[in-house]
């Protein structure tokens, strides 16, 4: 199989996703890089269409896709509603009569919702531009509300994509042990995946640890866990692990974690 993917919205200005209790532009890119990780798993074949900056992004990203003949065009999003009390996944597509992707659409709400969302089913979305414009057969995936908490409550990014990838392939990709590996003697270097667990905070010189806005050093400075800490970790993406910081969450770089047993 072959597939255009899109992490929706752009990172930053003209284009970027919806801010709730969890951002929809970071957490799309998340789920976005275990959902190609787990097609290429698979050995499927994935391009990838994410537009991170871009004044006119839609257009962008689906010139992108239009470049490749592709089985379906997928593109993840999260949904955002002022009434706080929305919930649950849908996906849309062009035409509901079209029964083969209504059909793949419906499997993917439906892997979803067991993971504990409501399931608002497959709804027509033939005035979005990623759906009227792609060549190929095209899906977006409205995983969560980030407004409602409960929803953002059951994020996990690795859980959502495989979910989608079972909803398009009818199998699940292959994971990795979820255990660190040692890269030098100085720090430890962990392995993408759902840890669900609790780390020390370590090797600080007694500094204290930051917690970031983002996966990187460079990000914003949301808070500080002091030398000796005890703190649960969710999902780890490329070393920076996931925890909840005051309702939100914040990322920690793992070189700096060992793992509580």
């Amino acid at each position: 199989m072959k597939i255009a993917n899109n992490n929706g919205h752009t990172l930053n200005g003209t284009g970027r996703g919806a801010i709730g209790f969890i951002d929809e532009s970071i957490c799309t890119r998340q789920i976005g890089k275990y959902f190609i990780e787990g097609m290429k798993s698979l050995n499927h074949t994935v391009y990838d269409c994410t537009i991170d900056k871009s004044s006119n992004y839609l257009y962008e990203a689906v010139k992108e896709a239009n470049k490749y003949n592709v089985d379906y065009a997928i593109s993840h999003h999260l949904n955002c509603f002022a009434n706080e009390k929305a919930n649950g996944v849908e996906v849309l597509i062009y035409d509901l009569n079209d029964k083969e992707t209504y059909k793949v659409a419906e499997r993917i709400c439906k892997e979803i919702s067991k993971l504990g969302f409501k399931n608002r089913g497959v709804k027509q979305g033939n005035h979005l531009y990623w759906l009227r414009k792609n060549k190929s057969k095209a899906i977006l995936v409205e995983y969560l509300f980030c407004s409602n908490k409960n929803d953002v409550s059951l994020y996990n990014p690795q859980k959502l994509a495989n979910a989608c990838i079972y909803g398009l392939t009818n199998s699940y990709p292959i994971t990795t042990e979820k255990l660190p590996i040692i890269n030098s003697p100085e720090y430890k270097t962990y392995i993408n995946g759902n840890y669900d667990t609790k780390g020390k905070v370590v090797r600080t010189n007694n500094t204290g640890l930051n917690i970031r806005a983002e996966r990187n050093a460079n990000s914003k400075i949301l808070g500080k866990l002091e030398e000796g800490s005890i703190i649960q970790l969710d999902y780890c993406i490329d070393n920076w692990f996931s925890i909840w910081n005051n309702g939100k969450v914040g990322y920690i770089n793992g070189k700096y974690i060992d793992l509580v047993k």
